[in-house]
């Protein structure tokens, strides 16, 4: 979208759920014909390549739509530009119904000779590769900030980050002041209570639960059948997916581990520990309750102190 319009997004930040309404209903119109919708997903995002503030929408969508019926009808070609000058008619009006912009504003908008927004539409993916869906879905609701990226020089005091070569900035890099870095970076906190990623058309949620009920032709079962819970991944799999570290993996030979037992007797997990060298530490007396506020051991420091050691230990993990 137009620079002119960052700073808008950037001080009403409810806004940025519009914006993305709108590209959803620029796609679901260009896909969808009378009785059919595709479905999306739709990530906010915020942050350009040097974490400036550059509000905009990364989408994963069908490559096709859904009828009422159930059919899927794949769509035969994509067209990014004609996508775009949908959003671009749907924007400005989102935001003069919003009271963010002018008439006068949008008008001149729609009447520059560059349009100012762009739409970009990757490759197709096959509904078979789920390790390729799998790893677009987690680039399109990526953080803002890559710590690859980032190098602090102490003895300047100062934040160096690196990326892709940027247009219109003519450089690769973004040095600022530690202070300005924390700013930057405080930008892209979303508000409290709102959510970055959303579903529409075939995936919303109101949708999804009308589902059931229209393939079965609105009646309703004579008896109910169970849900069947849907299993969730493995811990193993969640620690090595976050922490990039497999934890049924051998640290010396390198061969799959195999979980034999759940230990959960307090003098069995001790005496592991004891043996292994990783017993925690003993708690500390308590304090005197006659001692003040002010007096040793009664500051925020000891008293959060003394809660970390009293959670230690096998005790705290059963809790």
């Amino acid at each position: 979208m137009p620079r002119l319009l960052h700073g808008v997004f950037r001080r009403r930040r409810e806004l940025l759920l519009d914006l993305v309404q709108c590209a959803a209903e620029a796609v679901t119109e260009y896909m969808s014909g009378a009785d059919a919708r595709p479905g999306i997903v739709v990530s906010i995002a915020s942050a350009g390549d040097l974490l400036q503030w550059h509000p905009h929408g990364h989408l994963l969508v069908t490559d096709g739509a859904f009828s009422d019926d159930g059919a899927f009808r794949p769509l035969e070609t994509w067209d990014a530009d004609a996508v775009m000058k949908l959003f671009r008619e749907r924007l400005p009006a989102r935001l003069i119904e919003r009271h963010a912009i002018s008439q006068d504003l949008a008008r001149r908008l729609l009447a520059w000779r560059h349009p100012g927004f762009s739409a970009h539409v990757g490759k197709a993916i096959p509904f078979e590769d789920k390790k390729a869906i799998e790893d677009v879905a987690c680039y399109i609701v990526r953080n803002p900030l890559s710590l690859k990226k980032l190098v602090y020089l102490d003895g300047q005091k100062a934040v160096l980050y690196r990326s892709r070569m940027n247009p219109s900035l003519g450089r690769n890099f973004e040095a600022m002041d530690p202070l300005e870095w924390l700013a930057r970076l405080a930008d892209h906190i979303p508000d409290a209570g709102k959510h970055r990623t959303h579903f529409y058309a075939h995936y919303a949620n109101r949708v999804r639960g009308e589902r059931p009920s229209e393939e079965l032709g609105h009646q309703k079962h004579e008896e109910e059948q169970p849900k069947k819970r849907r299993c969730s991944p493995s811990w193993a799999r969640l620690i090595a997916k976050v922490f990039q570290a497999d934890p049924l993996v051998c640290k010396r030979c390198g061969g799959p581990l195999k979980v034999v037992a759940y230990i959960t007797h307090t003098v069995a997990i001790r005496r592991i520990l004891d043996h292994l060298g990783l017993s925690p530490p003993e708690k500390p007396p308590p304090v005197d309750a006659s001692m003040g506020p002010n007096r040793p051991g009664r500051g925020h420091a000891g008293t959060l102190a003394w809660l970390v050691e009293g959670l230690e230990g096998p005790e705290a993990s059963r809790r």
